[in-house]
């Protein structure tokens, strides 16, 4: 089996590739990016990436996600308890006393469902990100930790997704049972048997909601199903990504363009944030981003709505780019995808979107009855990019 020993700096890059398609931006903090993989190079602990091509097909797989994207308003305001500040559970206990049995979670905790779903499963042979964010490396670091490898794939479509069920194994068919849901209060449950991806989605999500905006999902793939059902090389696309944008900031030359011949991607648009909206809700942020256009693009505008990521978008006040294609924002200067955040769309400051084609699977039958714009509540039709912008 062939693996590639990547460096800290190919995490690094990693991180800048993935928040470039992630299609909602946010770097990873770099004290905390050096936090966490410090150690382990520390340690002599080795961080290899593995082609799915390259796995048994009868191996196990394991894959982590974060289910959440907004603390419940509704939620904080009623049951102040669960929002996760320090010293929470003993303000719990004074109101809610404690049984005996009551096991406040460590930072051990993180293993507890792992174990369990080995208990299920198997030991796994490699771990693989869900989806393509600035911080997929954190599975490979998980990976390095156990002494196993990280997988060069994710289950989105090089970007993120609001939802679990979004996810290209669900386009070919794949089971999603048994998986383990864990929150940070010490929570775990078994689900062995649920009706869909969409059903076992909307129960974590309230499970999310309950647990103060987010919970954590822990779940397998076997290798032959996982090698037809997720999107290859998509690691190495990211750190691809991140290493032409810092190339072209050490030549002085465009890292826009360094990251749009990168990704093969399309510029849809250029302009200065006019506005910004975002409110949590059900354990998910949506908002919108409004974006005045300039240069080549001076007097349009653009409109993009977002859940959690990017989905769709409005050009001119009419239909334009729209999920499952990833739209991605820049920053003009650094080429850096910048969040969907309030920070980060700041009045005045200046961007290019882009847009890439969706993974194939996702442009299947089943791919795009699951993931397109009608999902959301949009009467909009998919039109694929590449025939937008041609």
């Amino acid at each position: 089996m062939t693996v590639k020993t990547l460096t800290k700096e190919d995490l690094w890059d990693q991180v800048v590739g993935g928040a470039v398609l992630s299609t909602r931006g946010g770097m990873a903090n770099r004290e905390r990016f050096d936090a966490a993989v410090d150690p382990v190079f520390n340690r002599g602990l080795k961080v290899t990436l593995t082609s799915p091509d390259q796995i048994p097909d009868d191996s196990i797989v394991f894959i982590g996600a974060g289910i959440g994207g907004g603390l419940e308003r509704e939620m904080v305001e009623m049951y102040p308890r669960y929002v996760p500040t320090e010293g929470r559970f003993k303000q719990v206990d004074r109101v809610f006393p404690f049984p005996r049995w009551a096991e406040i979670p460590t930072p051990e905790w993180r293993d507890v469902p792992e174990k369990r779903l080995i208990q299920l499963t198997g030991e796994p042979f490699a771990y693989m990100p869900f989806e393509m964010t600035g911080t997929a490396y954190s599975a490979a670091i998980r990976a390095a930790e156990k002494g196993k490898t990280f997988i060069d794939a994710d289950t989105a479509g090089y970007r993120a997704v609001p939802e679990v069920s979004l996810s290209t194994l669900n386009a070919v068919h794949a089971p999603i049972t048994p998986f383990i849901v864990s929150t940070t209060w010490g929570d775990l449950s078994v689900w062995e048997k649920v009706l869909s991806w969409q059903r076992a989605e909307d129960i974590m999500r309230g499970i999310a909601r309950h647990a103060g905006g987010n919970c954590s999902l822990t779940m397998w793939v076997r290798g032959s199903v996982l090698k037809a059902g997720v999107t290859h090389n998509t690691v190495s696309m990211s750190i691809d990504i991140g290493r032409a944008i810092r190339r072209a900031k050490e030549r002085n030359r465009d890292p826009v363009e360094a990251a749009l011949s990168a990704t093969k991607g399309f510029k849809i648009f250029e302009g200065t944030v006019a506005g910004f909206t975002r409110e949590g809700k059900g354990s998910f942020s949506w908002g919108k981003s409004y974006i005045e256009g300039t240069g080549e693009f001076k007097g349009h505008d653009l409109q993009i709505w977002y859940k959690n990521e990017n989905q769709v978008s409005w050009l001119d006040g009419k239909p334009y780019v729209a999920c499952p294609d990833p739209i991605n924002v820049l920053d003009k200067k650094t080429g850096y995808g910048i969040a969907n955040t309030e920070a980060d769309f700041t009045a005045g400051r200046e961007v290019v979107v882009i847009a890439l084609k969706a993974a194939p699977l996702w442009r299947t039958e089943r791919g795009l009855k699951i993931y397109n714009p009608k999902h959301f509540g949009f009467d909009m039709p998919y039109v694929p990019a590449e025939e937008l912008v041609k």
